[in-house]
Parts: C-alpha cells; structure tokens; sequence
C-alpha cells in the first residue's frame, strides 16, 4: 500500500468510525445513506487506488486495437477487417493486483494480459498501469457503447483514437466529447493513422481537431499525430502515460472526495466544540447542592459552638428538595450540553440520573459524614492549667507573707514571681477560649469537606460519568468526520 493508499484507507476508517459512534444521534434515513455511500465507497477501493487506468477509445476503424498493441509491446487484442473490430475489451497490466478492476471492467479471463513488474525492471514507470481497450464506441452493438459509458468513472487517462477522417464525426461529438470537458485534464487525442495523411496538409488537420475539440469545450487537451502500424508517436504517447501512472488514480482521488463528501454531509450532526467534564466544573454544583442540605447551617453551629463553654446543640442537616435539585441539575445540563446539537443533547441528559435519585444519593453522601461537637479536650488541660499556675502564684505570695525563709527572704522577688505565674495562668485560661474557637472553626470546615467531597463524588456517578461518555462519543464523531473530510 503506498502513501496515497494508506491516507485515504485512514480517511474511509475515520468516517467509518465517525458514522458507528453517531449512530443513535442520526436521523435513520442519513444513517443508512451514509452507510451506504461508504459501503460503495469501499467497494471502489477494493477495486485497487494503486492502479492506473488508462483506456483506448475510439470509433471502428481508427486503429486503436493496434494502437494497444503497439504502446505494450504485446499482440494481445484483435485488430482485423471485422466489424467491429473489438468485440471484447481486453487488457494488459503492469505488475499484480490487478484483478478486482479487471472483473469491475468486465475484461473476460483470457482477454487478459500481464506484462512484466518491477522486479524485472521492465518499464518500472508502468508499474500499476491497466491499459484497456475497449470495444468501439459506434458499434452498431448497444452493449458495448453502454460498457464503454459506464466505464469512464474509473478511468485516469482517456485516450481517444480518432481516424484522421473521420474525427468531425457528429455522433462522436454528441454522444461523448461534449460531455467529458469536466474530464480534460485526463484526455489526450490521437489523430491516428497520420500516414495515411500527406505532409502537407497535417498541420491543417491538427489544428482543425484542436478547433473542433474547443467547440466541444476541450481545449487545450493534447493531440498527438500518431501511426499505430510504424510506431510513430508512440513515445510522446508513452510520456502521457507515465504521467498518468506517476498521479494520484483517480479511483483514489474519488474516493478522497466521495468520503469527504459523505463526511460533509454529516458535519452538522455534530457541533464544533464540546464540554469537557472535571471536578473543577462540578464543585459548584456540588457546592450549591451543599447548601440546600443545610450544610451551612452545620458548620455555622459548629463554629458557634467554639464561643461559648455552655452546652451548644449542633444543626442537623437537611435533605434537600426536589424542586432544588431539579433546578440544579437541569442548570449544569444547559451549560453542559448547550453547544450540541439537539440528538446530541437529548443523549446528555438522557444519560444521567433524575432529579429524584440524585436527590437520594445527595442525602446519603451528607448522612455519610458524621456532625460531630469540636473537641475541648486541649482548651480543658489550659484552663486547668491557667487555674494552677494562678493557685500556685496565690501560694507564693502566700507562704512568703508567713516568712517563710525556704521560699523567699526577699519580699519584693516573692511579688514578682507571684505575678509572673499569676499572669501566666490568666493567660493559659484566655488562650483556652481561643483554642476552643480555633478547633470548632478547623471541625467545621473539615465537615463542610468532608460532606462537599460526598457529594461531588455522588456528581461524578450521577451526572459528570455518564455525561463524559456521550461528549467523549461526541468528540470522537467530530474529530472522525474532521479527518475524513480534510
């Protein structure tokens, strides 16, 4: 498979892709066309993008069957006094593979010719090429007028063999060439059979078909005066011919195009951008949810509870209504799916839970953290000990007023370290009050936490989860049919 073969292969499993993951967001009718196109689709790559087509046509008794044998060497079609003269397309391929567009192009088994590779290195340049000549275009035969219109899809290089007298053919111009000026910059004409015609008056009769070409709307194309029969000509044909081999096939460059057209077709089944779910989108919610719990409330009588020594009964919370969360949740859908189309959309909030089970599991990740009273327990050992520095102080000065010699002999230094450890239990009493408001604000907070890490984890399964799929399915739809359609 060469580059050409492997980028449009990639492009055909991209939209491949992009059709299964919007399958539930299509509408039936553009599922099945897509399906269809691409199923067509496949069968023309199947038929080989590696390979060039280039066909012979022409009007009985313009030379081209043995033109064909002259351009490959070989004597593999009929050529002859029968009308017409090519009753069956044959053909002659360059290398392997060529098998599937021989049996599209309907060339019969032993119409068939096969001419070297490039392993042998003989023309290396024709390498993929299928040369193909086909019957006559003015057969007094239906059938093969029908073959030879049906086969000029697949065509890269259209190479018309005209008789030099009879090139102004009206049905030739009426049937065909007026119809194929999309097709002229893969068409090149050969004004056969040029032998036959005197030297001087060859000018006049290329330029005479360049004229008539250009009222047909082909000008510019190619004309090459040729003789099949002494090989005149046939190395500038053969130049034409690599050219074709050294491009894109046009099998693979309508292909590029037909799945850039079915990808086009589908673009606005998807939006241009997508939310991306997190914790960072969800804390609000979760936050908002938080507060019609109560939790506010909570934390709010924890902290209370901090100022005072006296018993403080603790808020409970809440479960929160359903009219509550309903708002909620149906807000953060908006945000959520407010750029995807409707199907789209639809898919967002249809896959999430409802208001009610997400009210349910809200309460049960706020019951899962405990409202517990702040801890006293260190402002209690400060205020025992402010009590028994004071004591101690009192004791001091004290025992040194009754004279006691083995504490103090100095009545001025009892003073001072009675007040100093006075001081220094007043101190231990007041820093108790601040320790006991310091650990009911740190309780409240890590309640507040602890709830608001409960309830984004219920967010997470109830609604950031199933949501993230459908946008992951979004974007890998988009992101298909972008590289499809590039």
């Amino acid at each position: 498979m060469n580059d050409v073969s492997a980028e449009v292969e990639a492009r055909r499993e991209a939209l491949e892709s992009a059709i299964e993951q919007s399958a539930g967001y299509l509408e039936p009718f553009r599922l099945a066309r897509a399906t269809d196109d691409l199923r067509a689709v496949k069968h023309r790559m199947e038929l080989g993008m590696d390979l060039t087509v280039v066909a012979l046509v022409g009007g009985t008794g313009s030379g081209k069957s043995t033109m064909a044998n002259a351009i490959s060497g070989l004597d593999f079609t009929d050529s002859g006094e029968l009308r017409p003269t090519t009753e069956r397309a044959a053909a002659c391929a360059w290398g392997d593979g060529a098998e599937p567009m021989l049996d599209f192009l309907g060339v019969d088994d032993d119409r068939r010719f096969r001419k070297g590779s490039i392993l042998t290195d003989e023309e290396p340049e024709f390498e993929g090429l299928v040369l193909l000549d086909l019957p006559d275009h003015d057969s007094i035969r239906v059938s093969h007028s029908v073959q030879v219109s049906q086969l000029m899809p697949v065509v890269d290089l259209l190479m018309w063999v005209l008789d030099p007298q009879k090139y102004a053919d009206q049905r030739l111009h009426a049937d065909y060439l007026q119809g194929l000026a999309r097709r002229k910059d893969s068409m090149i004409v050969v004004l056969n059979q040029i032998d036959t015609v005197p030297f001087d008056q060859r000018d006049r009769i290329v330029e005479d078909v360049k004229k008539v070409l250009a009222d047909d709307g082909l000008d510019g194309i190619p004309v090459i005066t040729a003789s099949a029969l002494d090989h005149q000509g046939i190395d500038e044909i053969k130049i034409h011919i690599a050219s074709a081999v050294s491009r894109d096939s046009i099998n693979a460059v309508t292909a590029r195009a037909e799945i850039a057209a079915i990808a086009g077709r589908l673009q606005d089944s998807v939006a241009d951008s997508e939310a991306e779910i997190s914790d960072e989108s969800l804390q609000p919610v979760a936050q908002q949810l938080a507060r019609a719990a109560g939790i506010g409330a909570v934390g709010s009588s924890m902290r209370a509870s901090g100022e005072s020594w006296r018993e403080f009964a603790l808020a409970k919370p809440e479960q929160p209504a359903t009219s509550t969360v309903t708002a909620i949740r149906g807000t953060w859908l908006d945000s959520v799916a407010s750029d995807l189309p409707p199907a789209w959309a639809k898919g967002v909030h249809d896959s999430v839970v409802g208001p009610e089970k997400l009210r349910r599991d809200i309460a049960d990740a706020v019951a899962a953290v405990p409202v517990t009273k702040p801890s006293s327990t260190n402002s209690l050992i400060l205020v025992w000990l402010g009590a028994l520095l004071i004591l101690a102080g009192i004791g001091t000065r004290v025992a040194a007023a009754f004279g006691s010699p083995i504490l103090f002999s100095d009545s001025a230094a009892s003073w001072i370290v009675a007040g100093v450890v006075i001081l220094a239990g007043v101190w231990a009493i007041f820093m108790a009050r601040s320790v006991r408001k310091s650990a009911a604000a740190r309780a409240a907070d890590r309640y507040e936490q602890a709830v608001e890490r409960e309830i984004l984890q219920a967010l997470r399964t109830d609604l950031g989860e199933p949501a993230q799929i459908v946008l992951t399915q979004h974007r890998r739809t988009r992101q298909a049919l972008a590289k499809a359609g590039a």
